[in-house]
């Protein structure tokens, strides 16, 4: 009955959603600077009101709601060709010409697009109405919210031109206490709750904007507080988790918990938890130079661990002595984002073995080829056979390239670090981050904008909280770290791939965990210090240095950091710094 008392509060508020919608459509005839302000007020109404129901509207028709407040980029559905690529649609469409430099000139853009936002509002009342929902799944799409706030909203991934990410994350707190209503109790859980709820809000509040805002202690004392707060009522309720494998985990509360990931989730589906003979035989194959065709190249020769599994260089080289296309990727923490290599062409950790053994450039193997070779010898055959007990092979095909694959893949996923500075001050133990880190923190989630690619907390492109999709940017990557009249790389990236026209230039975005460690910089190593790397954002990406590109994702707009701003933020980088027990010296 409260589940379904909830889901009425939901039914309501996208009814209130479609009202407010309705006043911006009426709002929308711009003619003068008077007009354009009451439509941004409207505007406001609108996506506050979406706001109170993004809870529900993300957990029950998320494809609908990324519609209404998506961003503003085309959309390329690979499996549907090239051709496939779609307008953006929604609140942050609408955003982007109410907010821009001409609104006036922008009145048949958002008169069309309020139009599509009515049309996805009745679509997601629709489907709303025919919603059933249980107790679990209630405080689970709290729980998920919670984190959407932290790690998007607070960000400005959904406001980047208007700027109320503040009030937003106000109005979809608001959203979660209205929707865990009908489950209130006088006790001391929902007190707490209570309190916490109320804390949060207070202090957005009292921000004045999000380049000021102390990002840091809103964490720290407010959001993750409210998440374990969360999750003691709803076990003071006696309501359990929903039972299927997520990469933010259910029993986890916040995704800055020590254990609030699952590599596994990452995994294929099929895939189990590996044992410790397995990772361990996968770390012997990763430094065994017989899965190189010539018997010249294991995977440590490129990924040493010393150097944090990278190698130092610009690029490596080829076989035969050739430049490669691209710098060495650190292994470190590639269990937890899905998608590898830098135009994201394999999904998963066991593709990318494959790929890098077989790929004529790199190590030019076979991986069957290597199985028969390690079959023959009978230290290596044992140690599989130990590994992988219990899986039902026959005693003559005990070293297969399947689990070649498997035993390295198990290996990079166990090399899953994040106990840094950061992490450890983010949950609660303030003195391991120094006050110049912390600063650093807030201009890379504030001013810097870093945090609405670089997502926390695993700062890499692996977008939360589904953790189901990687993006893929385009920055303008100059061959060389030209500060003017640069010239674009002409490494296209992903489009190489999808041949659509968006993905032109565009690459994975990559963690930044020890990315102290992990110099030279970007896809092509042009850069090859932190501070270079980020003066080239200060500037705008490519569109900064004179590179212009049609389809740049990164704002062009140069962020305007303080010398100090950049000092600090290099700090806070250096805090993302955790290689324990991986190898490294």
């Amino acid at each position: 009955m409260r589940a379904a008392h909830t889901l009425e509060i939901w039914r309501a508020h996208v009814d209130t959603l479609a009202d407010r919608v309705a006043q911006l459509d009426t709002a929308a005839t711009l003619s003068t600077p008077e007009s354009v302000a009451r439509a941004r007020t409207a505007f406001v109404a609108a996506r506050r009101a979406y706001k109170h129901v993004e809870v529900g509207l993300e957990y029950y028709v998320p494809s609908t709601s990324k519609g209404m407040n998506g961003p503003a980029l085309p959309e390329v559905e690979e499996s549907e060709g090239p051709e496939a690529v779609f307008p953006p649609t929604g609140f942050q469409v609408i955003e982007e010409s109410l907010y821009g430099d001409d609104p006036l000139g922008e009145q048949d853009a958002v008169r069309q697009e309020t139009a599509t936002l009515r049309q996805l509002v009745t679509r997601a009342r629709t489907m709303m109405q025919a919603q059933r929902a249980t107790d679990d799944r209630i405080w689970d799409a709290a729980k998920l919210e919670l984190a959407r706030i932290v790690t998007l909203g607070l960000a400005g991934f959904d406001s980047p031109v208007a700027g109320h990410a503040l009030g937003e994350a106000d109005a979809a707190l608001e959203g979660v206490a209205r929707s865990l209503a009908p489950y209130r109790t006088d006790t001391p859980a929902w007190a707490t709750l209570d309190s916490t709820i109320g804390a949060a809000r207070a202090m957005l509040q009292a921000g004045t904007d999000r380049e000021s805002f102390d990002h840091f202690a809103f964490i720290v004392d407010r959001l993750n507080p409210l998440a374990r707060a969360l999750r003691e009522t709803r076990v003071a309720l006696g309501i359990g988790t929903p039972t299927e494998r997520r990469a933010f985990r259910m029993e986890a509360a916040s995704v800055f918990d020590s254990a609030a990931f699952d590599v596994m989730a990452f995994a294929p589906l099929d895939a189990v938890p590996a044992t410790a003979e397995a990772v361990a035989l996968g770390r012997t194959l990763f430094h065994d130079l017989r899965l190189s065709g010539d018997g010249q190249r294991a995977c440590s020769s490129c990924h040493i661990p010393e150097n944090a599994f990278t190698d130092g260089l610009r690029v490596n080289t080829a076989r035969g002595g050739s430049p490669l296309a691209r710098n060495t990727p650190t292994v470190i923490n590639s269990g937890v984002q899905l998608g590898v290599f830098s135009d994201l062409r394999t999904t998963y950790l066991e593709d990318q073995v494959t790929d890098v053994v077989e790929n004529v450039d790199e190590m030019h193997g076979s991986l069957e080829t290597s199985a028969r070779v390690l079959s023959a010898d009978r230290a290596v055959a044992a140690r599989f056979a130990v590994a992988f007990a219990g899986q039902g092979a026959a005693a003559d095909s005990v070293v297969t390239a399947a689990r070649i694959r498997t035993a390295l893949a198990a290996y990079q996923r166990s090399l899953t670090r994040l106990n840094a500075p950061v992490d450890r001050a983010l949950r609660g133990d303030t003195s391991a981050l120094s006050a110049e880190a912390r600063l650093g923190f807030n201009v890379f989630v504030g001013k810097g904008k870093c945090a609405t690619c670089h997502f926390l907390p695993l700062t890499n492109g692996t977008v939360p909280p589904m953790y189901q999709k990687s993006e893929v940017e385009v920055l303008g990557t100059p061959v060389r770290a030209d500060t003017a009249r640069g010239t674009v790389d002409p490494d296209v990236g992903r489009h190489r791939l999808s041949r659509a026209e968006p993905h032109r230039y565009a690459f994975r975005t990559p963690s930044l965990r020890n990315v102290a460690l992990t110099a030279p910089y970007m896809h092509n190593g042009a850069y090859p210090t932190l501070e270079s790397v980020i003066d080239f954002y200060n500037r705008g990406g490519g569109a900064g240095i004179g590179i212009g590109l049609d389809n740049q994702t990164l704002p062009p707009d140069p962020l305007n950091l303080t010398a100090g701003e950049q000092r600090n933020l290099v700090t806070f980088l250096r805090a993302l710094t955790d290689t324990t027990g991986t190898g490294r010296r």
